[in-house]
């Protein structure tokens, strides 16, 4: 497959990757034809369990380096984390940074970005990692590089204010702050939060009505004509933007708050969210598991050879003692368990 965004090494040209794209067609035809059930026939069968079982934290993003699929999250509020897949064996780095990583992004699969707690920016350049923290107490969400330009979006939970900054030159400033609600992602210009979304003209954030949604994360196949994103309070949002306005879309049966989606040229939607949600959108067709194949909230998803990787964990814990989950569809080759990173 070629890329058709160096921005980002996991934004794909021509069809659905083989198997996982034939997976997906047998299982549209099965549910369009006889419905799904809770024998494992269908669509059910091709989402399984990974992992429920990392121990050193909750998992909230994931990105593809140099042949793996790493993944950052941490213990909220206390510490973070990096675990790698490479589709065999999953290894986990604790306390690589003194608060949790919410989000990464990179140029390349050898540099890339991670932002958390208090304004924490872990910078990686062919495994050399260093801190670009600014100064800010807001929790940072979200983060995206675009060539030499990286944005990072967050706020201020007790406040409910929302930030962007920006890094040019090799040096981060605030580019706006002080927005009516948390700023939680951003991409190729589009940036969503609570009950807001803009997108970026020249120097200016141009407000854009999303009718009060709380917008989580957002992705596109093309950053002027087919954006999406998705959210929700109490129940999932999903908007889509095809280059005038963002329009609702249908979830069918999903009845949970949406947390994140992945898509890229000639790819479906993949979405994530509370209480277990896999689902698959393509064709105006939704393909996902009768029954959550985990409870947990997941919070991500990612493409990782021919697989998707759903990651997320117990987020919703009262007690504070959290642990990571990864939901896989594609070829079943039994759980995995996590070990210490050499």
């Amino acid at each position: 497959m070629s890329r058709s965004m160096t921005t980002d090494p996991r934004t794909q040209t021509g069809t659905l990757r083989a198997p996982l794209g034939a997976a997906l067609a047998a299982a549209a035809v099965a549910l369009s034809c006889t419905g799904d059930d809770d024998t494992g026939t269908g669509s059910t069968s091709d989402f399984t369990v990974l992992t429920e079982s990392i121990d050193e934290g909750v998992l909230l993003s994931a990105w593809s380096a140099e042949g793996e699929t790493l993944m950052v999250g941490g213990e909220l509020g206390r510490s973070g984390m990096i675990v790698r897949y490479d589709g065999t064996r999953l290894c986990v780095e604790s306390d690589v940074a003194d608060g949790t990583l919410w989000w990464m992004h990179g140029p390349s699969d050898n540099e890339w970005w991670a932002v958390g707690d208090g304004g924490r920016i872990m910078h990686d350049t062919d495994g050399v990692r260093q801190r670009e923290d600014v100064a800010t107490d807001a929790t940072l969400f979200g983060v995206y590089a675009d060539g030499d330009e990286v944005w990072a979006v967050g706020g201020d939970v007790a406040s409910g204010t929302g930030e962007i900054w920006r890094r040019t030159g090799g040096v981060w400033s605030l580019f706006a702050g002080d927005l009516p609600g948390l700023m939680f992602k951003t991409w190729s210009g589009w940036f969503v939060g609570d009950g807001q979304a803009y997108r970026l003209e020249g120097d200016e954030l141009v407000s854009l009505e999303v009718d009060g949604a709380r917008l989580v994360t957002v992705r596109g196949r093309d950053a002027d004509t087919d954006v999406w994103a998705v959210g929700g309070s109490n129940t999932a949002a999903l908007l889509h933007y095809a280059g005038e306005s963002w329009e609702s879309v249908d979830v069918g049966d999903i009845s949970q708050p949406l947390n994140g989606i992945w898509t890229a040229p000639n790819e479906a939607l993949y979405i994530a969210g509370n209480g277990g949600v896999t689902a698959i959108y393509e064709d105006d067709a939704w393909v996902a598991p009768t029954v959550p194949v985990t409870s947990d909230v997941l919070h991500a998803v990612w493409p990782h050879d021919d697989e998707m990787l759903w990651v997320g964990g117990n987020l919703l814990t009262t007690d504070g003692d959290y642990r990571g989950t990864i939901v896989r569809y594609g070829p079943d080759d039994g759980t995995l368990t996590p070990e210490p990173c050499p």
